[in-house]
């Protein structure tokens, strides 16, 4: 596959961020370009197929799904609605990068993976942070011994959005909560510095609305050898940079990623504190063109899945996440 026709999936605010990094991707190496949008609203598709330039604009998922000039599809939606367009675009033959979560249970996941397995085609839940420069470099560092021994991580994203029962963050139709909106990437992190295995134990502590919808989590895993991870979420709490940063702690050393998930730079320090190395890596775009640039790459490769965000991770941080509400007192 030479250059990547991309159709998006909603018109909301992460839509246009994935606009705005494929466009930039289209003008650096044209690999990728933008080629139809669609949103329930035919008003909403077409003033934002006018807005980016766009050449299509549909009236419903299903009209962009059918359409023959359209190679992979970016679902922007609410997160009740994933995994059933995934698979519906699946279905219709369209390579898939799907915001995450995939699914708000990890039973309607699965059905995912099982359609791209059988119709062969690409899925790839949007993960942006495992292709995140400053993340991976985080990791090289940790596995290279830059920080000895790993015996703790701890990382948290806390945003506060004013209450609306109606908005996506909110009503539990639409999946709202803070596990799923932003709690999925404290989780992921430590997954990812644990080697990509989930923890041998764990405890799990959810502060609720009488909806059901949970505003503030806490989560403590631990791992063979000593190794413990303190996460935390929140929809409803101060987004201060102390709650939106990730640090990872050794016998020998510590590594600091302020903004862990969409970081830009990673300081790695020595066992007494003092910073050692600073490495910068500020965004081509907005941070989003690096998973544009690795389904551009699995495509061009004839994959059906990413090396780098497998269905298995996928699947992994799901269940988890399942696990984790169950438990939660």
């Amino acid at each position: 596959m030479g250059t990547v026709r991309w159709g998006i999936v909603a018109t909301g605010g992460i839509a246009r961020k994935f606009a705005e990094a494929c466009a930039f991707e289209s003008k650096r190496s044209g690999k990728s370009v933008l080629s139809a949008v669609a949103s329930r609203d035919s008003s909403k598709a077409a003033a934002f197929a006018s807005e980016w330039g766009i050449p299509a604009s549909y009236g419903s998922y299903e009209a962009l799904f059918a359409d023959p000039g359209i190679d992979a599809v970016y679902i922007a939606t609410p997160h009740n609605l994933h995994a059933e367009l995934s698979i519906a675009a699946l279905k219709a033959g369209k390579a898939v990068l799907c915001e995450k979560p995939v699914s708000v249970q990890a039973k309607d996941f699965y059905p995912v993976i099982q359609t791209a397995r059988a119709e062969k085609r690409f899925f790839m839940e949007a993960m942006w942070t495992k292709f995140n420069p400053s993340f991976l470099k985080a990791l090289e560092w940790v596995n290279a011994g830059r920080i000895g021994k790993m015996k703790f991580l701890r990382a948290d994203f806390c945003l506060d959005a004013p209450y609306d029962p109606a908005s996506r963050l909110y009503d539990p139709r639409l999946g709202g909560g803070a596990i799923l909106d932003v709690g999925i990437y404290p989780i992921t992190c430590a997954l990812m510095f644990a080697g990509k295995r989930p923890p041998e134990s764990f405890s799990s502590y959810m502060k609720r609305l009488d909806t059901g919808v949970d505003v503030y989590d806490k989560f403590l895993f631990s791992y063979p050898g000593g190794v413990e991870m303190d996460l935390s979420c929140s929809i409803a709490l101060s987004g201060l940079e102390a709650l939106r940063s990730a640090v990872i702690v050794g016998d020998k050393g510590s590594i600091a990623l302020p903004y862990f998930w969409m970081a830009q730079q990673v300081t790695w320090f020595d066992a007494e504190g003092i910073a050692r190395e600073t490495h910068s890596a500020p965004f081509d775009c907005n941070g989003y063109e690096y998973e544009i640039r690795e389904v551009e790459s699995c495509l061009a490769a004839g994959k059906t899945e990413s090396a780098i965000q497998t269905w298995a991770d996928s699947i992994m941080v799901m269940e988890l996440m399942d696990a984790l509400r169950a438990a939660a007192v």
